[in-house]
């Protein structure tokens, strides 16, 4: 796993096809690029109509932050890319607790490496939404990925798969999202993670107390 450019340094330099292979390389890079580029805007656009009557998603009021990473694998390395996936979400959401980043962080690895490990999709694209307490505020994380089969042999040896990763940090709209509602979507988000029932109970607890809080500052502030 790691750039994608790099891949270059790991080719057979006295190989008679060195010269296209590096092209193909380049030209995987910028493809992985323009795949990122397209799921930002597309997930940011998309974001815009969350919470409406064609989209009945958890509604955001601004976009916070964002990550973007493009990598080359092979299928043994697929499971690593969950994990540095993972690990640049626990940065991203650096005031979240650690028991539900961890959570959602195993989510995320287990969904990317069902995804990333399907060897039959030579072009394929996985889109997810994840809600957690982040400090005094509740935010929407949104992941795009995608991944295509290098099919050039001469590339093959060194990279099997490259793939982007896109996430997008959201503050939910309070305003437009009943604690019912949202409570129902989180509850069935942190059952999911294998949470002990404690966590569970402190999530919600965290989560109301943030909804009632935002509530009463509303009505008086």
């Amino acid at each position: 796993m790691g750039a994608i450019r790099s891949v270059v340094q790991n080719l057979d330099p006295a190989g008679e096809a060195v010269a296209e292979q590096k092209q193909t390389i380049e030209t995987l890079a910028a493809l992985a690029e323009s795949k990122a580029e397209f799921f930002e805007l597309y997930i940011r656009t998309s974001l815009q109509d969350a919470g409406g009557p064609g989209d009945l998603t958890i509604p955001i009021e601004s976009v916070l932050d964002s990550i973007t990473e493009t990598h080359a694998y092979s299928s043994q390395s697929s499971d690593a890319i969950g994990t540095a996936v993972t690990k640049s979400l626990k940065a991203f959401c650096s005031g979240s607790k650690e028991e539900i980043l961890s959570g959602i962080g195993s989510l995320i690895s287990d969904g990317l490496a069902t995804f990333l490990g399907d060897s039959s999709a030579s072009d394929a694209t996985m889109k997810r939404y994840y809600i957690l307490t982040e400090g005094y505020s509740i935010v929407r994380i949104d992941l795009c990925a995608w991944q295509y089969n290098v099919e050039a042999k001469g590339i093959q040896s060194v990279a099997e798969k490259v793939g982007a990763f896109v996430a997008v940090k959201s503050a939910v709209d309070m305003s437009k999202v009943k604690l019912n509602t949202f409570l129902n979507v989180y509850t069935r988000q942190l059952d999911s993670m294998r949470l002990d029932s404690g966590t569970v109970e402190s999530a919600i607890a965290d989560a109301k107390r943030i909804h009632h809080e935002f509530l009463t500052t509303d009505v008086t502030g």
